[in-house]
């Protein structure tokens, strides 16, 4: 029997692990173009650094709960702790940009597993009673880690100007992660099972071909061969494993989780939430570095706020659920995550820098209020034997989420662009304010003892420059506005969460 120190002992080490795992999300994305110049790699090539990762977890997610059950969830958290570590290590001795690229992918093979069997080994050690509260801290580095990526990226990148610390960053805290969790946490029961091979080749190339479709469909162009060619694999692909996962006695994946109304709501909710949270954590410090000229650190220290705003609400949200359930807390906080995102559908150039530190803390707030009641409910609801199942699964669903919102508003941002570039140049025919925008620059390079021919050649010049970042901001702004609308789509499953009786 467990002590009441001991529980909370281990929880503070799986959550150590968990920041690690999650730290490297976003913490990479800061370096890509520092990678880009000391490697002489083109943007195409050097995107794997992220896509591989990405592809490697979902190859990998389905798979997690045949070695847990099998192996001992001590035993694989472990080996995975142990496998990041060394990734890592080996990431920032890479020599060359395919070497980097083959490091990642055995990071993400540790990387991938972490997460699901973290939330797993919290389920087994405390009580239902136990088990909001504990949950409810866990969900902080599960915010505080992508918030905080893109400030150390931008520490380490801007200011020491050496991509390669982000990698050494996670050496001791695996070293520290993987010696705590050998002396401290006791092994778990074992199920003898053996591995479904075909389940685990279909899922491999499902997955695998569902990532890759996602992650580059915003730059290859998602109606190309390539993606489209993707997305067809990964369908037939997923169909046969969902077909074939049903009738064998020991699937890879147990289908009876997805029966559970409540579980199936939280994956739903996860997963729009994703999109929100990586929403922020990518739209915002493109826009402040592309159009505000801000540097990689001051842009990291703007997203503080949020991390703030649900460092303030997740022990509110934990007190809750026990009381009220989950329903309430979720959708108050997808409610205030509309309202937080709702001013940045008007984000200027030139608006105020506390502003949107202001919006930031209002969205970190309602992320706080929502993200954890469903994961601490899905857990809830499962029966013993499928925790592992269901911590893959939802894991699985996060990836999801979040690759397929940083591609989405990608596509958002490189297809309304042109459109609204465009949109101006028409205007410009007609004679409206953009021929007197033009005239007036004219006019006043001409007043500095310009030459006409010199005063019209500036304001050619300077317009265009001016019009292609009016464009986009607007295509920002719609940009926003997707992560706006999967605010309110999370409402509808979050309905989904209730529960006759709450305690």
């Amino acid at each position: 029997m467990l002590t009441q120190r001991k529980k909370w002992l281990i929880l503070v080490i799986v959550s150590l692990g968990l920041f690690m795992d999650l730290l490297d999300m976003t913490i990479v994305n800061v370096a890509i173009p520092k990678i880009m110049i000391d490697f002489g790699a083109n943007m195409n090539l050097t995107q794997y650094v992220i896509t591989a990762y990405m592809v490697t977890i979902g190859i990998f997610a389905p798979v997690t709960a045949y070695f847990a059950d099998t192996f001992g969830i001590k035993k694989i958290f472990i080996i995975s702790l142990v496998v990041f570590t060394i990734g890592s290590a080996s990431c920032a001795l890479a020599w060359n940009i395919h070497a980097l690229i083959g490091f990642r992918i055995f990071q993400a093979i540790g990387g991938g597993i972490i997460m699901p069997l973290a939330l797993s080994i919290v389920k087994k050690i405390f009580s239902k009673e136990e088990l909001p509260l504990a949950m409810g801290l866990m969900g902080i580095p599960l915010i505080l880690a992508p918030a905080l990526g893109p400030t150390i990226g931008g520490y380490f990148v801007g200011i020491h100007d050496n991509w390669r610390y982000i990698f050494w960053v996670n050496v001791p805290i695996g070293i520290l992660t993987s010696y705590l969790s050998y002396s401290i946490i006791q092994e778990f029961e074992k199920i003898q099972k053996k591995l479904d091979i075909i389940g685990f080749i279909l899922s491999s190339i499902g997955f695998a071909t569902l990532f890759l479709a996602i992650t580059n469909g915003a730059e290859d162009g998602w109606s190309s061969f390539e993606i489209v060619s993707l997305f067809v694999t990964a369908a037939i692909m997923l169909l046969l494993f969902f077909t074939i996962e049903q009738t064998v006695p020991e699937p890879l994946i147990d289908f009876r989780i997805f029966r559970n109304r409540v579980y199936s709501a939280a994956l739903f909710v996860t997963f729009f939430l994703m999109i929100i949270l990586f929403g922020t954590l990518y739209l915002l410090p493109l826009f402040m570095q592309q159009l505000r000229n801000l540097g990689a650190f001051p842009t990291g220290l703007i997203l503080i706020p949020e991390f703030a705003g649900a460092l303030l609400t997740i022990p509110l949200s934990a007190m809750l659920l026990p009381r009220i359930g989950a329903v309430i807390p979720t959708i108050t906080g997808m409610i205030i995550m509309v309202f937080g995102t709702y001013p940045f559908i008007h984000l200027q150039i030139l608006t105020d820098l506390h502003s949107v530190e202001l919006y930031l803390f209002v969205i970190g707030s309602g992320i706080g209020l929502a993200i954890m009641p469903s994961i601490t409910l899905a857990f809830s609801v499962l029966p013993e034997e499928l925790v592992n199942q269901g911590s893959a699964a939802l894991n699985l669903v996060r990836q999801l989420g979040s690759a397929f919102g940083v591609s989405i508003l990608t596509s958002v941002i490189d297809q309304r662009a042109p459109y609204y570039m465009q949109r101006i140049v028409d205007q410009g025919s007609t004679g409206s304010n953009t021929i007197l925008f033009f005239n007036h620059y004219q006019y006043y390079f001409q007043s500095l003892g310009y030459s006409l021919t010199q005063a019209k050649q500036l304001a050619v010049t300077y317009a265009i420059s001016f019009f292609q970042q009016q464009a986009a901001v607007q295509s920002f702004h719609d940009a926003f506005g997707v992560s706006l609308v999967a605010a309110i789509l999370g409402i509808i499953p979050a309905i989904f969460l209730f529960q006759r009786n709450p305690r």
